[in-house]
């Protein structure tokens, strides 16, 4: 399966015509994480937004006090530290083996800049994705914040 094919197949980029996927697909990087290795962790600069093509990953918030987050196949992560350039605030750890593509955020600034209106649509819909993200962890806290909940 060609890189364009698999990226129609993440959940984030649903909406992205292919024609910015053709553009995006040349950013990325295949890579593959071992079961047991982390890919990031806490303090990490990562700087890059992985797909997740096969094999599931532990995302584990920083704290003694959360919860681990499983993401498989079709999933992505790393938006946050891509978009802002900040720390990741999370070990992420693969369960088994896990192929990924990276989408490096120098690598994909540079595509882009010869390409503003793929950029605007890939943009979008990372920040389309994580408003979604955020409206159901409002939810999730809300629902915990009730009374008898």
């Amino acid at each position: 399966m060609d890189t364009v094919r698999a990226l129609q197949q993440v959940f984030i980029f649903k909406d992205v015509p292919e024609r910015v996927l053709e553009i995006v697909a040349s950013a990325a990087e295949e890579i593959s994480v071992s079961p047991g290795e982390t890919l990031f962790s806490p303090g990490d600069r990562p700087n890059a937004l992985f797909i997740i093509r096969s094999g599931t990953l532990r995302v584990t918030p920083e704290g003694e006090q959360t919860r681990s987050i499983m993401f498989g196949t079709g999933e992505t992560i790393g938006e946050m530290p891509l978009l802002d350039g900040g720390t990741a605030a999370a070990t992420v750890t693969a369960l088994e083996r896990v192929d990924l593509f990276a989408l490096r955020g120098g690598k994909l600034a540079t595509v882009l800049a010869s390409h503003p209106e793929a950029g605007y649509e890939l943009y979008r819909a990372i920040a389309s994705s994580l408003a979604r993200r955020l409206r159901r962890a409002v939810g999730v806290i809300i629902a915990k914040e009730r009374p008898g909940a």
